[in-house]
């Protein structure tokens, strides 16, 4: 791609940090993607009730990403006053990691914001202060109407102005976009899907034969949103047919209560086994070695896991909420009404005996060219140019 680099300042509502290390690492994955054909920093402010100073700084860069995240001793002693002292804080270390980045990295053509509440507000004064347009890219499950969150009327009046004073809202899914534009959020919208680092997610064409099939699920395991025990319960079913599988959960969530309730099933190691945080890249080497992927939410957008395992060449049995169904087609796997354990069960044991007819060549190539960080870097530039020249006419 030979368009000319922006200067682009990625203002993130989530990101990594070192209270979760893994907030909105979509976030951090966009602003990869980004950087390849854009000069971008980041920017990221956390609210730390544990503190010592009244702030505290890091700053790297990775994956060509310059970042710079601010913690300031987030203030609990009064719960009207506290909330308006945080604010301002909030507000002043994203002022100071944006005077600073802009010494370091030079004045941003534009900024992209990522979850519109409650960075919005910052990426809105800014607009007005420096003149600096903005897009947003969009992952809150909050609007959707399966997990419905009610916000304050203050809240909604602030965010239709920040949706309407953005040059473009990026919505991983079209689902997403339709129940943003039921709240009232308009702008002008182009559905821009999550990103997998297709070097480290690739097929294993060539598996060593396990005495056992491997299903894989990935979460950060809340079970109003994952439902996992109804997972687990299915899993319990099916055991009692068969014993050619073993379940294998990955999370950098609380696992305790599921191993609990694993227990309790009576499902053991050799059936159900756990694992904590794993890096990108022992996911993706989990991944090959496994044979299919499940998800059994109640609510979703697109979740990154699934294009993971689209690149790594494993068919998907997951519910149809959200945007699932946008991608998961009969081709790449199976989708499952919410809630119904009984077609979880009859799926994993179809797929249990069809996973090798589904074409893992196919489904890398899918993810390639739909969700790879050059094809979305791309698209990101295409919008980014748009929005500037918009802009530098007016």
């Amino acid at each position: 791609m030979n368009a000319k680099r922006h200067r682009i300042f990625f203002i993130s509502s989530w990101y990594p940090n070192r209270l979760n290390p893994t907030d909105g690492n979509f976030n951090e994955k966009f602003a990869e993607a980004a950087v390849l054909y854009n000069d971008v920093a980041a920017i990221h402010v956390v609210a730390d009730k544990d503190a010592i100073a009244p702030y505290e700084t890091d700053f790297y860069t990775r994956a060509g990403v310059r970042t710079y995240v601010w913690y300031f001793k987030k203030n609990i002693t009064c719960a009207l006053f506290g909330k308006a002292i945080n604010g301002y804080r909030y507000i002043k270390y994203f002022l100071k990691g944006y005077r600073l980045a802009k010494k370091e990295c030079g004045k941003p053509e534009l900024i992209h914001l990522n979850v519109l509440f409650p960075a919005g507000a910052v990426t809105l004064l800014f607009k007005y202060i420096f003149s600096i347009p903005y897009v947003i890219s969009e992952h809150w499950t909050g609007y959707l109407a399966g997990n419905e969150v009610k916000q304050t009327y203050p809240v909604r009046c602030l965010s239709k102005m920040i949706a309407r004073k953005a040059g473009t809202i990026m919505p991983v899914t079209l689902n997403l976009k339709e129940a943003m534009m039921l709240k009232g959020l308009n702008s002008r919208f182009e559905v821009v899907p999550n990103v997998v680092d297709i070097k480290y997610f690739y097929p294993l064409y060539k598996k060593e034969k396990n005495s056992k099939k491997v299903i894989l699920h990935i979460s950060h395991l809340k079970d109003e949103h994952k439902n996992v025990s109804g997972i687990l319960r299915a899993v319990k079913k099916l055991s009692e047919k068969r014993n050619d599988f073993e379940l294998k959960i990955i999370s950098d969530g609380e696992l305790k209560p599921h191993i609990s309730y694993s227990k309790e099933l009576s499902l053991n190691s050799d059936i159900v086994s756990f694992h904590g945080t794993m890096s990108t890249q022992e996911i993706a080497e989990t991944m090959r070695n496994s044979d299919f992927l499940v998800l059994f939410s109640n609510y979703e957008n697109l979740p990154c896991v699934i294009i993971e395992s689209f690149a790594a060449g494993l068919p998907v049995i997951s519910t149809d909420v959200g945007g699932i169904n946008e991608h998961l087609t009969p081709d790449k796997g199976s989708l499952i009404p919410p809630k119904d354990e009984n077609a979880l069960t009859d799926a994993i044991d179809n797929m249990l005996d069809n996973h090798n007819s589904y074409d893992k060549k196919a489904l890398h190539k899918y993810a390639s060219e739909n969700f790879s960080y050059e094809r979305i870097g791309e698209r990101f530039t295409k919008i980014y140019t748009l929005v500037i020249n918009k802009k530098n006419v007016v």
